[in-house]
């Protein structure tokens, strides 16, 4: 599949069938992912996968995050249906920031922060149309963050979580969703 079909195929995908993703295609995944370029060529990402127990652990883990922070009256708006997608996909991959941490303020830090979530995003969206490419499916997941103290505890990573996604084999296939035309959200300057 060349990039612009998979570009265009990408889905949000939310059911998965149950089948196993093997550990090979997923290591080919992640070689994929860190091609995608990087300000400075930081590469601040790091990875940690989980399948089988290790996810089911990740999952109640997430569940009882989202149970506290709800007694705490906090609202934890979609987590509840990302817990459902992340417990039926057979791999969730923990998206970190290995350079830049939220809560350590040092000067300049915001600005470290912004240039490596972009250069985090790139490499999410990699992985995603990667995954696209070889017929599997993906959720980009930022419910996780409820749940950071936590996943930090769990994974026994102190590095900044950015995001989780859900990876498998589709169980569905979504039709596409509107996009704002790009003609409404862009201006030129000649």
């Amino acid at each position: 599949m060349e990039a612009v079909e998979a570009i265009k195929a990408r889905r949000s995908i939310r059911r998965f069938k149950p089948d196993p993703v093997r550990r090979e295609v997923v290591e080919q995944l992640l070689e994929l992912t860190v091609q995608a370029p990087s300000a400075k060529n930081d590469q601040p990402w790091r990875f940690v996968v989980t399948t089988g127990q290790g996810k089911n652990r990740l999952v109640e883990t997430l569940r009882m995050a989202m149970e506290e922070a709800e007694a705490g009256g906090i609202s934890t708006g979609s987590m509840r249906g990302s817990l459902q997608v992340m417990s039926e996909a057979p791999a969730v991959i923990l998206v970190f920031n290995r350079i830049s941490r939220q809560d350590i303020p040092e000067p300049g830090d915001y600005f470290k922060l912004l240039v490596d979530a972009q250069s985090i995003g790139g490499a999410i969206q990699t992985f995603l149309l990667a995954a696209q490419a070889m017929g599997l499916g993906t959720l980009w997941i930022c419910d996780v963050l409820y749940g950071t103290c936590q996943i930090r505890e769990f994974a026994s990573c102190a590095d900044e979580l950015v995001a989780a996604i859900a990876l498998g084999i589709p169980a569905e296939s979504p039709e596409k969703r509107p996009r704002v035309a790009w003609q409404d959200l862009t201006t030129w300057m000649e």
